[in-house]
Order: structure tokens, then sequence, then C-alpha cells
């Protein structure tokens, strides 16, 4: 699936927690996401199957979206060569009626165009054929999945008393604890739901980082003692083997709030694709912002063409003066004050996080792969943050974090402090009909995302590895 954002994150939920083809009389096929631009990444997708075997779901609402358009050429060209005039029936489209994806789907005689509902927007698409469609290709009941998300949706209709209806009073809960200065929304999950926080992260973040509110969605995060957490914390905990019990009662007995939300099936998803969509727009609402907009999304991606317009001119991205630099790398941002004088990158993410102030929190963007050894050294890094401030800590790769926290980081409250963090690709490839390649375009939207926070005087460092490494960082 070639995808951004919540066309990419519900399917890779579902294949996480469901696996592929566990009913016996159902067909399936095996699911893999590409949502980054890093070339790694697009490298061991194209190496991950034969593509005469391999079916492309092309999934973009706007059906105009540059990630997506990147991996469609890429993938496109190379199908072309190999299959000739069977390319098209490798490829199925789904997008949003009157795109220009669909043209092209069309066009070039995809096996499939669906279109989806364009009054619901991609971060609440899990339930349209966004979700369901890769849903049904693992080898998923879709009956089963739709029964549970209609059995919440009957308990959230607008007769239901208030206080009965659980994402009425889940959204309120967010909202309200997010204006006592709870908006640290810290998610625990238990097998097979770990990877549900990733594509809440998205629809909480998107939905209500505006206007200098919001709340702040920390998934994954390494695990400390309840007593080193800050009173900005609301906790929730996805149960369904009781495993993380005793830190659910150690972080209560510390007077830490946990809601606790019992899991018994992987079709329990559907329900809770319903619950937190809903919850997440009366949270807005509460907030006071509009939970379907992304208004400070834009700037980035203004910045980001003007950076490709004028590589295609200089072939050279223009990265700007770094404040400091040694045989690791490279720092660039509004540097505190000794900054200059450090001897190593350990040092300068010192000097950096001296900044922070409670209820602050810590986002590390890595464009960097994201596989297991990096994620590995990053969430290493994120514990001695922790450790060493005390506040919440967020880790997203990049770029597929500017669909799921961009929107956050620009609009939301100034309580965070950057960490992001470039180095120059290993291998690169090139995109066809572009005169571009994965990693410029990766830099540039990197670059695009630095000086879109810097304009809003974020406090923010840029570290670009050359002889380091990430474990040189703490």
């Amino acid at each position: 699936l070639l995808g951004m954002g919540g066309s990419s994150l519900a399917p890779e939920v579902l294949r996480l927690t469901f696996g592929v083809g566990k009913l016996e009389d159902q067909a399936a096929l095996d699911l893999a996401i590409l949502d980054s631009t890093d070339p790694d990444q697009v490298k061991e997708a194209a190496e991950r199957a034969p593509l005469d075997r391999t079916l492309f779901i092309v999934s973009s609402k706007s059906g105009t979206t540059s990630e997506v358009n990147a991996f469609l050429d890429y993938f496109w060209q190379q199908a072309v060569d190999q299959l000739g005039d069977k390319a098209g029936s490798h490829f199925i489209a789904i997008t949003d009626p009157a795109t220009p994806l669909e043209k092209v789907a069309r066009e070039r005689g995809f096996r499939a165009v669906l279109l989806g509902d364009p009054a619901v927007g991609g971060r609440y698409s899990a339930l349209t054929p966004f979700g369901l469609f890769p849903a049904a290709l693992l080898g998923m009941n879709l009956e089963s999945l739709l029964e549970q998300a209609e059995r919440m949706m009957n308990q959230c209709l607008p007769e239901v008393p208030a206080g009965r209806n659980p994402a009425l009073v889940l959204g309120t809960l967010l909202g309200e604890a997010a204006l006592e200065g709870r908006d640290k929304l810290t998610i625990l999950a238990e097998p097979p739901f770990e990877s549900f926080g990733s594509w809440l992260e998205q629809l909480i973040a998107e939905s209500t980082g505006k206007e200098g509110r919001g709340i702040v969605p920390v998934d994954l995060e390494p695990f400390v003692t309840a007593e080193r957490y800050g009173e900005d914390r609301l906790f929730v905990y996805f149960r369904s083997n009781g495993s993380l019990d005793e830190r659910a009662a150690a972080l209560r007995q510390a007077g830490q709030p946990v809601l606790i939300f019992d899991l018994k099936d992987v079709y329990d998803l559907g329900s809770e694709f319903y619950r937190w969509e809903l919850a997440t727009a009366v949270a807005s609402a509460i907030l006071g912002i509009n939970g379907f907009d992304q208004p400070d999304v834009q700037d980035n991606k203004n910045r980001t063409s003007q950076k490709i317009a004028q590589y295609r001119t200089s072939k050279v991205l223009d990265e700007g003066q770094p404040v400091w630099k040694n045989e690791q790398g490279l720092a660039f941002g509004n540097a505190p004050e000794g900054l200059a004088q450090a001897s190593n990158l350990r040092e300068i993410v010192q000097i950096f996080l001296k900044q922070a102030r409670p209820n602050d929190y810590i986002a590390i963007n890595a464009y960097l792969p994201r596989n297991a050894q990096t994620m590995e050294a990053l969430q290493h890094l994120r514990k001695k943050i922790l450790a060493q401030t005390g506040c919440a800590t967020t880790l997203g790769f990049g770029p597929r974090f500017l669909h799921s926290t961009g929107q956050l980081h620009k609009g939301g409250p100034d309580r965070v402090l950057f960490i992001q963090i470039t180095r120059q690709p290993q291998v690169d490839m090139e995109i066809p009909n572009q005169g571009l390649s994965f990693g410029v375009v990766e830099r540039a939207q990197a670059l695009g995302d630095f000086e879109a926070l810097l304009a809003r005087q974020r406090r923010v460092l840029r570290i670009h590895l050359t002889g380091g490494n990430i474990e040189d960082l703490f």
C-alpha cells in the first residue's frame, strides 16, 4: 500500500493487529506499507516481492499527495518495464471522486478504482474503503468489524443520555483534562493492540493541535517509574491480557489518572475506531477548535515545494549555516547560549534540553529509515531524555509524521522542544519524470519542516549526522 497519514495508518494497524489470513475460509494477501520517502524504505519496499506477484494499492483521498505520487511514478515505471501492457492490472487506486489520481488510474487501466466519501476526512477514514479494502485483502471478516462499529455507534446516538454515551464521555474527559493541564495523552497497549497508538496519534494530533491548543498523544514511550511522571499526564490503557495491570495500578497509586479499555478480540478495533473518532471531535469542540481542518500543514508543503524548485534550478538544497559542527555532524537552529562551545553531539543535546520547562514535551523527529535498529536507538534516547527532564517524549519518522503530528507541532501549544535528526542516505533512487531523487525529496521535506518550526519561533535543533550516529546523542 502506497499512502500517507490516515490512508496508511489504519491499514497498518489492521495488518499488525490481525495478521494475515486467520480465517480458514477466507483467501488473503499479505500487506506492507510504504509511507516514507527515505530511499532505504523505498528500496526495501521494491525488494520485498516480485513485481509479477505484487498488487499496489495507491491510496490518497486528495489524489494529489506528493509522496504518494512519487511512489506511484517509481513503481509504475518498474511495472511497465517488467510487465508491459499488464502493468495496470497490478494497481488499484483508492481516492475521492474526480481527483487527479482517479483520472490517472482510469487512463492507465488500473485493476480497480475505489471511491471514498468526500465528506469524510482522511484521519477519520478507517471505516471507509481506505481501511476496509486492505482489511478485506488481509482476510478479515468485514461484517464482524462493521458490526462492532455499529454497536458503538448505536451507543453514541443523540437520543442516548449523555452519561451513557461512550464517545461523548471520553471526548469530554479528554477535552476537560487538557484544559486542566493534563494534555499529554499517554498510551499503554497490550498485544496485539500495540500499533493502535500510531493511528490514534495522527487522529488526535491533527485534529486538536490548533490555535495554540491541543492534546499531545504520547505513543510507545519507554517506561520509567510512576513517580517520574509530571502532572500533565492522562494515561489510556488498552487492556487485552492484563500484562500491564501492575503498571496501571502503580500509576494510579502515584496519583495519575488511567482510563482502561478492555479489548477482547481484534474486531474490537471497529468499535474503537468509531469511539475515538467521535470522542476526538467532542474534545476538539471543548477546546474551541475545528477538529476537521489542518490549517498549519500547508506552510510546510509550500516551503518544501520552494526547496524543490530551487534544487531544480541550482541542483543544491540551501541548508543554511550550522551553529556548530565537528566530525560527528552539524547542528542548526535557534541555538541557546553555550551551544557553540560544545565538544560533541551529546553536549549539544544536553545544552539544548536545558531549555525544557515543566509541562513541556520533547519531540524527536527523525528523517531516518524506520527499522528495528533505528527504533531501538531512538527509544533509548527517549528514555534518557525523559529521565533527565521529566518531560514527555514523542518520536516521529519523517516524512511520515508530517501527516500524523505535523499540525500539532505547528499549531499546538508552544510547550515543545524539537530535535530533528537527518543524515545523508546510503543509497538513493531517482523518481521517474521528476528530475529528483527520493533522497532530495526527503531532505527538502526535512528542511521545509525545520523552517516552518523556526518561523513559529519554536525551540528547535536540527542535527545532521555525518561521521556520528544516534548513539552519539546520549
